[in-house]
């Protein structure tokens, strides 16, 4: 998190009005795919309509297939290669390492948000609802309040109001006839 990203630092206004302004997901539903660069996660992804910026402008879902882990970000292409607002549901803590920060605060555990600073210097943070440890456990348990609570901090929602739900694919069933169980002798109660 010790690197800046000029793009941010340079247009820090227009990175505010990215984050801040009214954003429209136009997918009401974000099916996810197997990720093509990584076997082990699954990805979705809709274009967003910004308030009053015309750039194109996705939000992005990522979970893995392995765990309840899940990613949520917005991209500009346009503005920066990198996703300018992230959220991490789970994974390792990140260190806010500012001097007006003090030590036993820099170090934030997931789940958490990721933005930038004025000198474009990413910063993780937790809102109000992530710092209160029940609400934090039922928004990385479910991605559909994940998706919630990530689009109400970056004031994104669909153009009804309310958000998009993310639906998995059906689960790939690998079936082999060395596996096959006979059921004829088999009594379910």
């Amino acid at each position: 998190m010790n690197r800046t990203n000029k793009d941010i630092k340079d247009q820090f206004d227009f990175f505010t009005e990215l984050v801040s302004a009214d954003k429209i997901v136009l997918a009401k539903t974000i099916q996810l795919e197997p990720k093509k660069s990584n076997v082990k996660w699954l990805t979705g992804q809709s274009n967003v309509q910004h308030q009053t910026i015309t750039d194109d402008i996705f939000f992005f879902v990522e979970r893995s297939k392995r765990d309840s882990k899940y990613g949520i970000k917005l991209r500009c292409p346009s503005f920066t290669n990198e996703p300018f607002f992230r959220f991490d549901s789970d994974g390792p803590a990140h260190r806010n390492n500012f001097p007006n920060i003090p030590l036993e605060e820099q170090s934030v555990t997931t789940p958490h948000f990721n933005s930038y600073k004025e000198d474009g210097m990413q910063i993780a943070y937790k809102n109000e609802t992530l710092r209160k440890e029940g609400e934090a456990k039922i928004i990385v348990e479910d991605i559909n309040f994940g998706v919630s609570l990530f689009c109400m901090e970056t004031n994104s929602k669909l153009s009804n109001g309310e958000f998009p739900a993310i639906v998995d694919i059906a689960p790939e069933l690998e079936f082999n006839q060395i596996q096959n169980i006979n059921f004829d002798n088999i009594t379910f109660e």
